[in-house]
């Protein structure tokens, strides 16, 4: 049985500083024999419950609660649901299946969350830079977004499934000239930092996967802040590969999810520098109107080029302050330590 081996990239920055928005955090699918509405209302609980675990961010604690009062009534939350043919593997070769999709209301189940007491991981997600070095049949590369490969539509179909923004390398001439196979393949930080530095992700992971397409083993590891965390995979290739992205996803959420206040609205006073213009302040604006839990924005005095905004919040206010430092808009302001100072990134 030919060896298979591959080594997987990502770097989570001590200070997250790199985003994304999650447009279908509360969409699902699943492959689906027909379009009947029995195939439909059999589905519907499955996939409600694949999104609230998306929404959460934690399988471990979806586990825990009790969910099954929400998922028994999952057509109640249905906006809307379509039929398309989608991407899958057969076989290792790539083939197109009909899927389902379905489209919850997001402000239904926020609420249903809300009053079962699991917390929502908010839809600006952290980026994730992926490289992946594939040693198999003797032939060893870098891979792409654009091969056509049933490793990278495995991987970014677990990403999909569990809300993670992903980012595959360009691997034209600036990639080769500062990343090699070997670089990946035994972890070499500083060249892999180094060549990510352009794509502006934010997420280190470190994996070794060694066995064969049946029988694999991935050795994961993650710098978290100032935390390394390690976890393994088993299983054939597609198992191994969904369990490693699954408990990375579980562990990114479990770190930026946050509980909706029960306690109704919080008022957050913060400053930010580097307002200096209208195109400074409308993109802060946007910003901090995308987040989830922000259900209204106070402008207070502009001077100096400091911006001082009231933010009504619904979330725990530390909590919410890692979340705001995690897009590429505003960062803390070292040199403050009440945690109420920023600064508008260019």
């Amino acid at each position: 049985m030919p060896r298979l081996f591959f080594s997987l990239i990502f770097v989570f920055a001590a200070s997250i500083a790199s985003a994304a928005e999650v447009t279908d955090l509360y969409q699902a699918q699943a492959p689906v024999e027909s379009q009947s509405e029995e195939d439909r209302k059999r589905l519907a609980p499955d996939l409600l419950k694949q999104v609230v675990i998306k929404v959460v961010g934690d399988r471990r604690a979806v586990e825990q609660a009790d969910i099954s009062a929400l998922v028994t009534d999952a057509e109640r939350y249905i906006d809307q649901h379509y039929y398309q043919q989608i991407p899958t593997i057969d076989n290792d070769t790539p083939a197109q299946q009909l899927a389902l999709t379905i489209d919850f209301n997001a402000n239904g189940i926020n609420t249903a969350l809300q009053r079962i007491g699991l917390p929502v991981w908010d839809k600006i997600r952290p980026e994730s830079l992926l490289w992946v070095a594939i040693d198999y049949q003797g032939k060893q590369q870098l891979i792409t977004e654009g091969d056509e490969d049933s490793l990278v539509l495995q991987i970014q179909q677990v990403a999909k499934k569990r809300g993670i923004p992903l980012l595959m390398p360009l691997m034209d001439l600036e990639d080769q000239s500062q990343l090699t196979f070997n670089d990946v393949s035994t972890g070499n930080s500083t060249a892999v930092n180094q060549a990510s530095e352009r794509y502006g992700a934010s997420i280190v992971v470190t994996a070794r996967l060694s066995g064969n397409a049946e029988s694999a083993e991935i050795s994961w590891q993650a710098i978290l802040g100032e935390d390394t965390e390690r976890w393994s995979s088993q299983g054939n290739v597609k198992t191994a590969i969904q369990q490693g992205v699954d408990e990375l996803a579980d562990r990114l959420g479990r770190r930026l999810n946050m509980p909706i206040s029960s306690s109704g609205d919080t008022e957050l006073a913060i400053q930010v520098s580097g307002v200096n213009d209208f195109e400074g302040y409308s993109r802060l604006m946007d910003y901090l109107g995308s987040l989830q839990v922000v259900s209204d924005i106070k402008v207070g005095s502009l001077g100096s080029e400091k911006l001082d905004l009231v933010l009504v919040i619904q979330a725990e206010p530390e909590r919410f302050r890692q979340l705001l430092s995690m897009g590429r808009v505003v960062q803390p302001d070292s040199t403050d330590n009440t945690g109420l100072q920023y600064r508008l990134l260019p």
